[in-house]
């Protein structure tokens, strides 16, 4: 478990003990128990696991040969806190495009750790994922997923095939550092949005299990951002 402070609120991540507190909510809770104050809502992702150095074989085929692929044109994983600023830059494009609010460099300043890595070709950012970790839990959470379109002209796979790269790439750099397991935050093979088919269609790909996760909103939270969505929308 990790906690992230704020203003108003502090939030907790992977906590066990989802207990109720007036400026606490917890996040992406791996126990499900009655919600008491707290509003209970589910939340179902997908996990990777890495503790084998050979993950990789689980994955499927398909998936396999996208990242050989990728090899062979010599794409290159970057990492380091160095690419936060460009890898929000390029999330930000999705993130408009939705209707989110994005990040700043600032927001990732109350986590306890984080890792970022990127594909670049010909000096442009393919790709990037920002991490954030759990030591305890021995988990990292895929937090930001920023893709790049502008060569989908030319090969409309290419951004696919590095991020398939970057995931591996991923894999081992966080296995290394003490991480079992990959969530890849969020999985739903039944969605009816059509921009979100083909994100849980690449996380299938890795073959990994799904899991259900809780958030716990103290219960006036809860029914203020329920207010506050149905304002804006």
């Amino acid at each position: 478990m990790f906690r992230e402070h704020k203003r108003w609120m502090d939030y907790t991540y992977f906590n066990r003990d989802p207990a109720f507190h007036w400026w606490t909510t917890h996040l992406y809770s791996p126990v499900k128990v009655k919600g008491g104050w707290n509003i209970r809502t589910p939340f179902s992702t997908m996990i990777v696991d890495v503790s084998d150095e050979n993950f990789v074989k689980q994955w499927s085929d398909s998936t396999r040969t996208k990242i050989n692929k990728a090899i062979r044109e010599e794409l290159v994983a970057d990492r380091g806190s160095h690419l936060l600023p460009d890898i929000l830059k390029l999330f930000s494009l999705t993130a408009e495009r939705k209707g989110l609010r994005g990040f700043i460099v600032e927001d990732f300043n109350t986590f306890p750790k984080f890792e970022c890595a990127a594909v670049h070709l010909d000096g442009v950012m393919l790709c990037g994922h920002v991490w954030l970790m759990d030591e305890e839990e021995k988990r990292a959470m895929l937090y930001i997923n920023a893709s790049n379109h502008k060569h989908e002209n030319e090969d409309s796979s290419l951004t696919g095939r590095a991020h398939y790269f970057l995931l591996w790439q991923d894999g081992l750099f966080l296995r290394n550092h003490g991480v079992s397991f990959l969530d890849l935050q969020g999985y739903n093979p039944e969605t009816k949005d059509p921009s979100l088919r083909g994100v849980y269609a690449w996380k299938a790909g890795t073959h990994g299990r799904q899991e259900m996760l809780y958030h716990y909103f103290p219960f006036w939270f809860y029914l203020l951002r329920k207010f506050r969505n149905m304002v804006t929308g």
